[in-house]
């Protein structure tokens, strides 16, 4: 099986020489040994249609202009060597390696080095093998603004946070619709592709939920990889956190938010702070933690909302510097956690649940914001001080 897919690269590319034109990326995938699943790989990969090439080198991989390549030990160095090459951006590059993985420092060294997707699971490898196949699939009218693959609008969407989660934003006008200005992937997530695949419309009440969640079985806490763009140019760490969508509660929008970010299902168990900022946006902190403890292994697939997700012990966390995190939030809460400086509080209260009631009327649109002060009144009276945060 030696197919390949009839798209090109747009003459002009971002921090490397453009390929020439009449080259292609083959449907084909590089496995780069000692890789300990590579039978399974292998098969999943002519599952998907994707030729398997097997190499050691460096500069041979890229010469192939596979589709993907897939590495095991040593990857800072692999993708060291490969960086020179003409074609790097437009290969999707997964490392599989557990230890490198599950350990906070390893991780964002080989994001940094030009990782797409860092993970220990093969099943996961298999999932974004056959998302880079999709794309291939269909190739279109429309430059990638980072690495100048042309393809369909639905492709380009599915593509820019796959391939580029891990990229800054890119300059310039939309590829489609030519507008400039903005973050080019929010813009391009809420306005083309898939209508099923862009974001909803912001609930007419801004609020929003925070998870710190924490594993039971060994104490270690989850860790988000967020997407380069909205991170500094880079997947630093903070915590699964969003806001609230319309018709949503709190508690709700915090387990929402570990599934899409983290890959994992949650158990809200109590309530860590309650914050307000000087224009008066509430954020809530909950504590949770996964509802099967022993099956609980984070996404590792990028996509819109995350690059990844590490289970991370509080010993970890000095290793990282402030630039390393999206936030240091995860820095000051995680370890108050795990002291006991910071205990969780009953979601079980009239308060609260009159809380939760209101967000859930006035993220849809209905009643009105004045109702708050009489709530936010019996909170303040419900809970201690040290659950309050303003900030």
């Amino acid at each position: 099986l030696k197919s390949v897919f009839p798209f090109k690269s747009a003459a002009c590319m971002v921090g490397a020489r453009a390929m020439n034109p009449s080259e292609s990326l083959k449907a084909c995938v590089v496995l780069m040994p000692p890789i300990e699943t590579m039978e399974q790989l292998t098969a999943a990969a002519c599952h998907l249609g994707l030729e398997v090439q097997v190499t050691s080198s460096s500069s041979e991989a890229l010469q192939k202009l596979p589709a993907a390549i897939v590495m095991g030990p040593a990857p800072e160095n692999v993708l060291a060597q490969l960086r020179n090459q003409s074609s790097f951006r437009q290969v999707f590059k997964i490392v599989l390696n557990s230890a490198v993985a599950e350990d906070v420092c390893q991780r964002l060294s080989c994001f940094d080095a030009g990782a797409n997707m860092v993970t220990s699971s093969a099943e996961a490898v298999t999932t974004a093998l056959s998302r880079v196949a999709k794309v291939l699939r269909s190739p279109g009218p429309y430059a990638c603004p980072t690495c100048g693959l042309l393809l369909s609008e639905d492709a380009l969407h599915l593509h820019m946070h796959l391939q580029h989660a891990t990229d800054d934003n890119p300059r310039g006008p939309c590829p489609i619709c030519k507008k400039s200005g903005g973050n080019l992937p929010v813009h391009f997530t809420n306005n083309h592709g898939p209508i099923e695949s862009r974001e909803p419309p912001p609930a007419r009440y801004a609020c929003f939920a925070w998870c710190v969640c924490r594993r039971p079985t060994d104490g270690r806490f989850l860790l988000v990889n967020e997407p380069a763009g909205i991170s500094g140019g880079r997947p630093g760490y903070w915590l699964p956190a969003g806001r609230v969508d319309s018709g949503e509660s709190l508690s709700d929008a915090c387990r929402r938010e570990a599934l899409e970010e983290a890959g994992v299902a949650v158990r809200v168990t109590g309530v860590l702070r309650f914050m307000v900022n000087s224009r008066g946006t509430l954020r809530v902190v909950f504590l949770a933690e996964p509802e099967d403890a022993n099956n609980s292994e984070p996404k590792s697939v990028p996509d819109w909302e995350s690059v990844g997700a590490v289970w991370a012990d509080v010993h970890d966390l000095p290793r990282l510097k402030e630039k390393d995190y999206r936030s240091p939030d995860p820095a000051d809460l995680y370890p108050k956690v795990t002291s006991g400086e910071l205990r969780p509080h009953s979601l079980d209260t009239p308060a609260f649940r009159s809380l939760e009631a209101l967000i859930v009327r006035l993220t849809a649109g209905e009643g009105a914001e004045s109702e708050l002060a009489a709530v936010w009144k019996d909170i303040k009276a419900t809970y201690p001080s040290t659950a309050f945060d303003r900030r």
